[in-house]
């Protein structure tokens, strides 16, 4: 039997007839909370601002389409209680429901008179379809009339578990061209809805089959077909969907690859940067086919600074699907900075090189190592060995550890002297005072000094060093 609570809405019942719509419904089905309640009408201004006034509460305008008004009504003792309404499409609730995308989203149940649900309008079999786990279009115009609707189809199938029918599908590959046609936000907003599913890797391969990658992010397209070194055996864009996946087998088992550090790592990731970290993986090597060479001494093709032009293209796609600054930001990072921990698990980098690079990257170097760990588990060509591989994954998994531990309090640590202790020695204002200040950090870093008197002496000692020079 479906139940949801309305009373909590209605103090008295509006004039007109309210029908209880959309994901609401689907949810109901799905034995689920909805998270918010979506209603149609007639009049929907109309009758908004009356349950907002009744309620005290605040009443927003969307706009999701100008031709079809909806408004959402926020109670401000529960802002994350959510009512929307919004007006009926066509003449009767049967016109609206023949409008929507899909047939699970194509039910509508009567709210009567005193809140309670009544019959269920549902002409087009969404229910069987919410039963078999089908994703259906509505009709042979839903996909054109909203060509967003070709990639939320993908959503759904990620976010439910359900699977597209094939004349569904058959019907997003011929049209997928069309989603050029809406707006960054829109499409931003379904594909990181995609990225937090636990196997986003599956639908973005999905996605690829269809011809929305090409279209939706054609930095992809260069990609494709770029061959590699023999560290690797597959292209560049097939290399870098395998990275993805294993980025994501790391992310679901962050106890099992991290022990007792696990909670910390999923507290630093977050359902953002964890969403944001998948799309880093599948573009960390985005940079190399216009980066691509060939060394004749050893035969082999190169891509020296891929990760710098990597850095660049990223964020121009940043900007162009209108992220926020702060993602932005974050996938720029991990793309410039995913070869830095294969050279720190060398034998080649000391403990100072390892600490400066923590200084600088902080909470972020643990996002930028689980990328060089799904990295190196995805470089499987014949150059490339099984020992390499684990001990990078071993190293990867102790230094984490180990920043958790102690290298995360040490570089939150304040450095033991300041400006004025070495103007106190003598020193004059310039940049020797700065060259002087790095050393005391990173010896204060590594554990070389770990107090203000020994922090004084290391600093004569090497502005001593300085005036030799």
């Amino acid at each position: 039997m479906l139940e949801i609570s309305l009373n909590g809405w209605f103090e008295d019942m509006p004039p007109g007839q309210l029908y209880l719509v959309g994901g609401t419904v689907r949810d109901l089905f799905l034995n689920s909370s909805p998270k918010d309640i979506d209603l149609v009408c007639k009049d929907a201004k109309h009758i908004a601002h009356s349950i907002a006034r009744q309620k005290n509460a605040a009443l927003v305008a969307l706009e999701k389409k100008p031709e079809e008004p909806c408004y959402r009504i926020v109670d401000i003792k529960n802002r994350e209680k959510l009512l929307d309404i919004a007006e009926m499409r066509g003449e009767s609730i049967y016109e609206d429901l023949g409008r929507r995308d899909f047939t699970v989203n194509a039910i509508a149940i009567e709210i009567r008179n005193d809140c309670s649900l009544g019959r269920i309008i549902d002409p087009l079999k969404g229910e069987k379809d919410i039963k078999d786990r089908i994703i259906r279009r509505v009709s042979d115009k839903s996909l054109e009339s909203d060509p967003l609707r070709i990639l939320r189809a993908v959503r759904f199938a990620a976010t439910l578990d359900f699977e597209i029918e094939p004349v569904t599908l058959e019907e997003m590959k011929m049209k997928s061209p069309l989603i050029r046609n809406a707006s960054s936000e829109r499409l931003m907003a379904e594909l990181m809805l995609i990225l937090r599913c636990r196997e986003a890797t599956v639908f973005f391969r999905q996605m690829d089959e269809l011809g929305l990658i090409d279209t939706i992010l054609p930095e992809s397209i260069p990609m494709k077909g770029c061959r590699q070194n023999g560290y690797h055996h597959k292209d560049v864009w097939e290399h870098s969907l395998l990275v993805m996946e294993n980025a994501e087998h790391i992310m679901n088992d962050l106890s099992g690859f991290f022990g007792e550090a696990g909670s910390e790592v999923a507290l630093n990731l977050g359902s953002d940067r964890l969403s944001l970290l998948k799309m880093a993986a599948l573009f960390h090597d985005v940079g190399k086919p216009i980066t691509s060479g060939l060394n004749d001494k050893a035969g082999r093709i190169t891509f020296y600074g891929h990760e710098k032009a990597g850095a660049g293209i990223i964020e121009d796609m940043a900007v162009r699907l209108k992220m926020s600054c702060q993602a932005r930001d974050f996938l720029r990072l991990m793309v410039a900075e995913h070869l830095r921990p294969l050279f720190l698990a060398s034998h080649k980098s000391g403990a100072a090189a390892r600490m400066r690079w923590f200084r600088k990257m902080k909470d972020d170097a643990i996002p930028a190592i689980i990328l060089s760990m799904a990295d190196i588990m995805s470089s499987l060509g014949p150059d490339s060995g099984e020992d390499f591989r684990v001990r990078h994954i071993s190293w990867a998994r102790e230094i984490i550890l180990e920043y958790y531990r102690g290298i995360k309090t040490r570089i939150e640590t304040p450095i033991l002297v300041s400006g004025n202790d070495l103007l106190g020695l003598g020193m004059e204002s310039g940049p020797g005072i700065g060259r002087i200040l790095a050393g005391i950090r990173s010896a204060q870093d590594v554990g070389d000094i770990s107090t203000h008197s020994e922090a004084i002496e290391l600093a004569k000692k090497l502005i001593g060093e300085l005036t030799e020079e």
